[in-house]
């Protein structure tokens, strides 16, 4: 049972708090409080095995999707009021794609999801009343904030990843040659109006390639690994011509 005078001497964010896209609900709705959050430590694996003489082989395995409950207090002046309050976060939390989400208790750490259901409310009394919103992560696995790796690089992450860019300044005309030493994952340009001083921009998120901001993505060499250039704990990415760096979130179980 909730102590509804303590809620209500709460003045500073809760330890739990969270930020959806980057906004508190506590600032978006007056009188929302975060209370708890379930569904961060989880981890659900689909192991897939084939039958043997003794035992079994694993033959495939999966990260299953992530659910993060969060539980919330919300005081209000009447009933009315409280209808206009949970239509408000509904109408905010609702998402057609995921969005970061940040827990004040972990702040380095972004979840990806977006609303998934919204319970009914339970009402402790005509002025308050608590209530459970789920989450659903697609991709179960936490992200970093973003770090910058420069030239030669060790990605500290358990987990492969792709980058989300990595931008050259050339010192050379003509190409250049980005390469993952462990896969031997190469991106290329070869042959192209590219120069010295030039800024190439590797954009993984959205798939394309600007020089000096203008999308040039046809330079782009066919060959390349651009879709499957990933990259793990310990990998180093050089590059043959110019100072690169490297945008990525380190990820985790």
């Amino acid at each position: 049972m909730y102590d509804f005078k303590s809620i209500l001497e709460i003045m500073e964010l809760p330890q739990k708090a969270m930020t959806y896209d980057g906004k508190y609900l506590e600032n978006q709705i007056p009188g929302y409080l975060t209370l708890d959050v379930a569904g961060r430590e989880s981890l659900d694996t689909d192991i897939q095995t084939d039958e043997i003489h003794v035992g079994s082989i694993i033959s495939n395995q999966k990260l299953k999707s992530k659910t993060l409950i969060v539980e919330y207090g919300l005081t209000f002046e009447n009933y009315e009021d409280s209808q206009f309050k949970f239509n408000k976060i509904k109408q905010f939390l609702f998402r057609r794609e995921d969005v970061p989400i940040v827990f004040n208790d972990e702040n380095g750490i972004l979840f990806y999801g977006r609303l998934s259901l919204m319970q009914q409310p339970t009402y402790h009394t005509n002025e308050f009343a608590t209530g459970k919103i789920e989450l659903f992560c697609q991709n179960p696995l936490k992200h970093s904030r973003i770090k910058e790796f420069s030239n030669v690089i060790t990605m500290d992450s358990p987990i492969e990843t792709t980058p989300k860019k990595i931008i050259v300044k050339l010192s050379t005309n003509s190409s250049i040659k980005i390469t993952n030493k462990r896969s031997g994952a190469k991106i290329k340009i070869t042959s192209a109006a590219i120069y010295s001083d030039n800024l190439v921009e590797f954009d993984f998120e959205h798939g394309k390639v600007f020089v000096n901001g203008a999308d040039r993505t046809a330079i782009l060499d066919l060959d390349s690994d651009f879709e499957n250039f990933y990259i793990h704990r310990g990998d180093e990415i050089i590059c043959n011509n110019g100072v690169m760096t490297i945008y990525a979130n380190e990820v985790y179980l």
